[in-house]
């Protein structure tokens, strides 16, 4: 259970790959579970540049989400934002578990 209600849904579109004969196969969007903030705030991407995100997304533990991925988010109103992730950080408890990953968009 997370510890932040999760009532979103996000979907996350890999990038299409290329097989043994050159044939590119596009795999079908993973669907999260995940809570959508919209709102501009600037971040350091992991480059170390400053960079402006107008969506943060949490999802619950550590999901497979990856810096080439597009990132689909439709809001209440039914404004969908596709976007790449320019931030990806995870939030750790004292244990060292991650509770909550935070992806900025």
């Amino acid at each position: 259970m997370a510890i932040v209600p999760l009532k979103q849904r996000v979907l996350v579109h890999r990038p299409a790959t290329k097989n043994e004969w050159g044939e590119t196969t596009k795999l079908p969007p993973i669907a999260y579970k995940g809570r959508a903030d919209e709102r501009t705030e600037v971040v350091k991407n992991p480059q170390g540049a400053e960079v402006v995100s107008g969506v943060q997304i949490m999802f619950d533990k550590l999901p497979d989400v990856r810096y080439d991925d597009e990132i689909e988010y439709t809001n209440e109103i039914g404004v969908t934002v596709k976007r790449r992730p320019v931030k990806i950080e995870p939030i750790r408890m004292l244990n060292g578990k991650p509770t909550l990953t935070v992806v900025y968009l």
